[in-house]
């Protein structure tokens, strides 16, 4: 009697039993795409044609996929990511794949920290140390190259090389430099 109400039992239960195993199965696959959806990585390979990068992230490298700029219409920016530049993999449409994974470049780390610490300044910095910027609270642009230098404020512009300066500002023009050319 008791295997009776036993196989009635699983007999009745056996259907839903086999929807709640799916919708658990479902509800698993459901979590897994929501971790994926946005992972810190590092640039592992860059490619410029097409724009693509692969990332590294954990164990696991992505296929190229293509990276954040800021702008990609009729006015573009060219600025490819940097190999072990961080950045968050924003896995935009849930899949395994990649083909819907873009990497959105710019976290500062250890290996690549912030140029400036001033929350004035607004700059770029490239690998050859030429450093470009524009401090808004002192009103002042710079351009750094080497020995060479561009500083502008509201008041004069200097142009200084190898310890020649031209300056301009109310007062005139002044030239300094061991030889000065006019012709």
């Amino acid at each position: 009697m008791r295997d009776m109400i036993d196989q009635l039992i699983s007999d009745r239960l056996g259907p839903f039993q086999e929807r709640m195993a799916e919708a658990q199965s479902g509800a698993d696959d459901a979590q897994r795409r929501l971790r994926n959806q946005g992972r810190i990585g590092v640039i592992s390979a860059v490619q410029a044609k097409p724009p693509r990068c692969k990332v590294q992230h954990g164990e696991n490298e992505t296929p190229w996929i293509k990276w954040l700029t800021l702008r990609a219409g009729t006015t573009r920016e060219w600025d490819p990511p940097s190999l072990g530049e961080q950045c968050l993999l924003l896995n935009y449409g849930g899949g395994d794949d990649g083909a819907q994974v873009a990497a959105l470049c710019g976290l500062f780390s250890a290996k690549h920290p912030a140029p400036w610490d001033s929350l004035d300044v607004h700059g770029r910095e490239y690998p050859d140390g030429t450093r470009f910027s524009y401090d808004h609270a002192a009103h002042r642009l710079l351009w750094e190259i080497a020995a060479s230098k561009i500083t502008a404020d509201r008041d004069h512009i200097e142009l200084s090389s190898n310890g020649s300066t031209l300056t301009l500002d109310a007062s005139g023009i002044r030239l300094n430099g061991s030889r000065i050319d006019l012709n």
